[in-house]
């Protein structure tokens, strides 16, 4: 039996991560551990909820306005502890988050072998997106496996000098999530949608974002809206008070704006499902967007998601207030060709079957050499 200690901190992480949780607990000669850092709160609850996944160990990380460093010492110190006195024989992180780089790093100090899933995503850019980027870069130094989704984030690893035998193509365990999402929720919002207008759905969170960037995205929609008059944009605020005092101040006024809380996993899904547009600087949004074929204008000037843009379902706008206002403006024009060849499910990120993958090859791999050094 082989002791498996999955680490999740954040919503996103627990969207990515609770179908292979699921999916380990199927196999006879593995048993789950879920540590929870609670990197997000509330949201990474809802997630979880969701999935009716119960963590074993609850960090309770979370303050308020903490710093970089000092949540990172935080999940260290708490994982070290736990590492030490339940002494898995595996770690899994997912994606580029606080909590997966102090995991990884505390796992790596235990002599613990590390997985890493969604590995291989790269811009390039050290600081597009921050800190995402490094400590992506970072945990690949780390981990002796590295589940990656698709063939251009293998080719990433190997030109770093990571072995090839250590690396896997699995797809993105966000489809998988989707597919459950999808199949389980039920077709009705907590909110009215009016159904005589398309549904724009916008949304901006990094915090490379903040400041000038995110108020020209948040102008670029006053003026779609402008320009628009058959459009309502919904847009979930996230918790970052710089963004909520953006978008409360900038769209106050502006016609026909939802601003409303961030909806549950179920929910988010569902308002997705129903959206004409997305307007978007989330990573895991365009990979969401593309399995589910809704075309989706990218506010980043770089994205680690490219297989989207070369499937033709993701148009990267950059950050400024102009372009992605023209490149809005235009895909909501009646008859553009453009939209109509942008909407179509795309299965460049995955299959659904991401977990099943990964699964199979952990049960390949075990058990895990552990390091005598440590």
């Amino acid at each position: 039996m082989q002791r498996i200690m999955v680490v999740v901190g954040t919503r996103p992480e627990a969207i990515k991560l609770c179908p292979l949780v699921q999916e380990l607990k199927k196999r006879r000669k593995v048993e789950v551990l879920v540590c929870s850092t609670g990197q997000h709160r509330s949201m990474l609850d809802s997630a979880l909820r969701a999935f009716d996944v119960h963590p074993d160990f609850d960090l309770d990380c979370m303050r308020t306005g903490q710093r970089h460093a000092t949540l990172s010492a935080r999940i260290l110190r708490g994982t070290d502890e736990i590492l030490r006195a339940e002494d898995p024989d595996l770690v899994l992180v997912q994606g580029d988050t606080t909590s997966a780089l102090s995991a990884s790093l505390a796992a790596y100090y235990a002599g613990i072998p590390i997985g890493h899933v969604e590995a291989g995503l790269r811009t390039h850019r050290r600081d597009e997106p921050y800190p995402e980027e490094m400590h992506r870069r970072a945990i690949a130094l780390l981990a002796e496996y590295h589940f990656a989704p698709t063939v251009t984030a293998k080719r990433n690893l190997l030109s770093e000098g990571v072995r090839e035998e250590s690396i896997f193509i699995t797809g993105n365990t966000v489809v998988d999530a989707l597919r459950i999402s999808l199949g389980k929720s039920d077709p009705r919002l907590d909110w009215e949608l009016p159904k005589d207008k398309r549904i724009l759905l916008f949304t901006a969170h990094r915090r490379e974002s903040l400041g000038a960037p995110v108020r020209g995205m948040l102008r670029a929609l006053r003026r779609v809206l402008a320009e628009h008059p058959d459009v309502v944009a919904v847009c979930p605020l996230h918790h970052n008070p710089e963004i909520r005092s953006a978008a409360t101040s900038i769209l106050y006024d502006a016609p026909r704006v939802r601003l409303i809380e961030p909806p549950e996993m179920l929910s988010f899904h569902r308002l997705m499902a129903q959206s004409y547009l997305i307007m978007t600087d989330s990573g895991g949004i365009q990979e969401e967007a593309s399995a589910m074929g809704i075309p989706t204008v990218v506010m980043r000037r770089n994205t680690e998601r490219c297989e989207g843009i070369r499937a033709g379902v993701l148009r990267l706008a950059g950050s400024g207030e102009e372009e992605i206002y023209r490149l809005t403006s235009s895909l909501l024009t009646p008859g553009s060709e453009e939209y109509a060849a942008m909407k179509r499910p795309s299965a460049v990120f995955g299959d659904g079957r991401a977990s099943a993958r990964i699964a199979d090859a952990l049960e390949k791999l075990s058990p895990f050499p552990k390091r005598s050094c440590v």
